[in-house]
């Protein structure tokens, strides 16, 4: 048996895994595991990106779009630190991740050495699994261990590496390199089904509500919801689970959901909640009946009262449903659903074609519509992007992505160069506001050296829009929102790239229709209204005090009054 340097062992195995990249930052702490992967190159590719955050959100939106696992690199101390916002968006949307941190030397730790911080406590938290690699012998096993529990909890595993073990020697022991790893999946109760099928049976208003897992069950999700005939309501991360232009689809849920599914969920008599943990509750039935079709057992009845829970896959629990749940022809609340539904679509579609200047969001999501092709990918960033791009894209087979639970801005460059590295022949488009796109781009440069073409449409409104909405609904005057102008359009050539401003509403498709097949990385600028108001879809009484209150007070205090809901709108989405 011959011998082999620890890093180049863990190299192997990180291709055994069918691991071929890693985002990340080189230095000093971590170099000469960077030395092992440069030596096999042709295995692993490293992209070297411009700030840590940025490798972290990458891998974790690659996990998301792949559901393998994302892998990002960085130096102890500061590097450690920056990678965190990515980690949590990870763990929080639930996807699997393994983080690989330079550690202080063996024969220094513990003496404050140069950057030398408390690792073990800083991941405590976003950790399912973390260790600080102890030898050079055990570096290829924890790897291992590392990796299958990051995929069997969907979680974040973080290994601390001392940068002298890397180079230590071991055996060159194939059983070290083994992979065969099954996810443990539990297997459903033949009970708790047949109680599901009575429920559904015997509902008169049934609502479902799919979240991000119920991904893998889309098949299954459309054949259910046409035999029990059902309208179905979805999370933003199920965004892209059923097309929107389906007939039993009613938008999504919440803040930034439509006024007929929070109408739908309050008339529902059961909910059937489908692979989703949704926290907003307020927005969930008043008293129903309640399904649960959940991987996790501990998220079952976390945030509803839960009459049935179904414990398992999402796609054969659907299964079942499917084939023992009596099919319906028609029922009278689904036809209401429809109804409103529509009457929601004809207003959408009346706000799409706003032809302002400065330009309306909603024309925007409507050119961005025009040039989408049918398998795009869709990196939306949080804020008020969040809301224009679930509302008036309407997803067929494209795929969604977004920091849902974590909510951390700065997360849709980083998503689209994701997307183009793993699918290089889709289409990646990356919507942003200006506030969140300036937090990371300086890795615009990245797409740029790379190769990758994205095509980043920036809201540019000149401010923090959405938290300019939170304070006025909360009765607030505005304050601390307002940011300085870049033309990010000059932006991207000086990095070289192509970019565009856009400023007249004429411009607009023009722009789009011309960069719709790039060749380079491209940035939209487009100069939008900044009083558009992103309304909910259901305005609710404290919310509606809330505009009032601060009407009055911009008054009172003689503050240059900006746009509140219109009379119009309170009607329609209060009433």
């Amino acid at each position: 048996m011959g011998k082999i340097k620890a890093g180049d062992a863990v190299v192997q195995l990180l291709e055994n895994w069918g691991i071929d990249h890693i985002y990340g930052v080189p230095g000093g702490s971590i170099d000469r595991m960077v030395e092992a992967i440069r030596k096999q190159e042709d295995k692993i590719k490293f992209y070297l990106v411009r700030h840590e955050e940025v490798a972290a959100l990458a891998a974790s939106s690659y996990a998301k779009l792949t559901g393998k696992i994302g892998v990002c690199l960085a130096v102890n101390g500061p590097g450690a630190i920056h990678l965190l916002s990515g980690l949590y968006d990870a763990k929080m949307d639930h996807v699997p991740m393994l983080v690989l941190v330079g550690h202080t030397p063996t024969t220094l730790t513990g003496t404050d050495f140069f950057q030398e911080i408390n690792m073990p406590e800083l991941f405590r938290d976003v950790a399912v699994y973390q260790q600080v690699v102890a030898s050079a012998e055990t570096f290829p096993a924890v790897v291992n261990q590392a990796i299958r529990t990051a995929y069997q909890e969907n979680g974040v595993s973080v290994l601390m590496i001392p940068d002298d073990l890397t180079l230590g020697e071991i055996p060159d022991d194939d059983l070290q390199l083994n992979t065969l790893f099954e996810k443990k999946i539990p297997g459903l109760d033949i009970d708790d089904l047949s109680d599901a099928v009575a429920l559904i049976n015997s509902a008169k208003n049934p609502v479902i509500l799919a979240g991000a897992g119920s991904r893998k069950a889309k098949k299954e999700l459309k054949c259910f919801i046409e035999r029990i005939a059902a309208p179905v309501v979805i999370t933003l991360r199920g965004k892209g689970v059923i097309p929107d232009s389906h007939s039993n689809f009613l938008g999504n849920i919440g803040h930034l959901g439509t006024r007929p599914a929070y109408d739908a969920m309050k008339a529902c008599d059961l909910l059937i909640m489908v692979g989703t943990n949704y926290p907003y509750t307020e927005y969930l039935p008043d008293h129903a009946k309640c399904i649960q079709i959940e991987i996790d057992p501990v998220r079952i009845g976390k945030r509803y009262a839960v009459t049935v829970g179904i414990l398992g896959d999402s796609a054969e629990a659907l299964a079942y449903l499917n084939e023992h749940t009596t099919p319906v022809s028609q029922r009278p609340f689904l036809e209401y659903c429809r109804e409103s539904m529509s009457q929601w679509e004809h207003w959408l579609s009346e706000d799409m074609r706003k032809t302002q200047t400065p330009l309306a969001p909603e024309a925007i999501m409507s050119a961005v519509q025009s040039i989408a092709d049918d398998n795009a990918i869709f990196s939306i960033d949080v804020g008020n992007a969040t809301i224009w791009s679930t509302r008036y894209l309407k997803l067929t087979q494209q795929d969604f992505i977004i920091s849902a639970w974590l909510g951390t801005m700065g997360c849709g460059l980083p998503g689209a160069m994701a997307a183009k590295q793993a699918f290089p022949d889709r289409q990646a488009i990356a919507i942003c506001g200006d506030g969140g796109f300036s937090m990371v781009m300086q890795d615009f440069s990245t797409a740029v050296k790379y190769n990758w073409p994205i095509i980043v449409v920036i809201l540019n409104n000149k401010e923090f829009g959405f938290i300019k909405f939170e304070q006025q609904s909360a009765g607030e005057l505005n304050y601390g929102i307002d940011l300085e102008d870049i033309n990010y359009g000059k932006f991207a050539e000086a990095c070289g790239g192509r970019g565009i401003r856009i400023e007249k509403y004429e411009d607009l498709r023009p722009a789009f229709n011309e960069v719709r097949s790039t060749k380079v990385p491209v940035i939209l600028d487009i100069v939008i209204d900044n009083s558009d108001v992103p309304v909910p879809g259901k305005i609710t009484m404290a919310e509606a005090a809330g505009y009032a209150k601060f009407y009055a007070k911009s008054l009172i205090e003689n503050q240059k009054l900006e746009k509140t809901p219109s009379a119009k709108e309170i009607i329609r989405r209060f009433f």
